[in-house]
């Protein structure tokens, strides 16, 4: 096993956490005069770009020339991810060119500083042991993709601590055909070797992000249809033969 760094990670999350707690600060005084969002942007990806760069994190995007001129532009979309580390989410934010809303668990938003910042971003969170109140979320997320809003999912759940793609959560892909919009692959490679799950001690290295070819849901009648398919564009992508 690679023998994992220790100073350099202690030292940049002990400067890390005030200097979230100042940049969600920031965000937070925009807000007013441009809006919660747009207040998070403006500060969050340059907050995330720095902290990367201090961990010895080389973020790389592929494929996003490749995608349809309407995407591109900011038509709205639904992109899902694998996902490896607790550093997925925000070096996605910090990457990709569109400002997606994540789906995420209702407990985040109850993190101190994190959660402050995950409602400025406009997060949509879902209450996973409340069917009704999930489903609620998930229908308050397809008014607001219809509405213009990309968003941004990881199928699988939960973190992973296996090379292979486990098995996706259908809920998504009922979300997905109710939307109609596209469905844009995100392979992401590097996340457990830069942050695996159970652990702190991040390790600088590569942290590439590569956009396949997007689905189209009209192309689908059933949620369990669209989520094989969708499966197994990402294990191609992940693991190609």
């Amino acid at each position: 096993m690679t023998r994992r760094p220790l100073i350099r990670p202690a030292l940049v999350w002990l400067f890390a956490g005030p200097a979230m707690a100042v940049a969600v600060l920031m965000a937070a005084c925009i807000a007013p005069f441009r809006g919660k969002r747009r207040g998070f942007w403006a500060i969050a990806p340059s907050y995330i770009r720095l902290m990367a760069w201090a961990f010895g994190i080389r973020r790389k995007l592929e494929g996003w020339d490749h995608l349809p001129e309407a995407i591109r532009a900011g038509a709205p979309v639904i992109f899902f991810a694998n996902h490896a580390s607790l550093l997925d989410p925000p070096l996605i934010i910090s990457t990709l060119p569109d400002h997606p809303v994540f789906i995420a668990k209702k407990e985040l938003g109850r993190v101190p500083v994190l959660g402050t910042a995950i409602k400025l971003a406009g997060f949509i969170l879902i209450d996973r042991g409340h069917q009704r109140q999930a489903y609620a979320s998930l229908q308050d997320a397809a008014l607001r993709i219809r509405a213009g809003q990309s968003v941004a999912i990881f199928p699988e759940g939960t973190r992973t601590t296996e090379d292979a793609l486990q098995p996706f959560k259908r809920g998504s892909f009922h979300l997905a055909l109710e939307a109609g919009v596209p469905l844009v692959p995100l392979a992401i490679r590097g996340g457990r070797d830069i942050l695996p799950k159970g652990s702190w001690r991040t390790k600088g290295g590569p942290y590439t992000l590569t956009i396949g070819e997007p689905l189209d849901p009209a192309a689908f009648t059933e949620p369990e249809a669209l989520r094989s398919a969708a499966e197994a564009r990402l294990r191609e992508m992940l693991h190609p033969s």
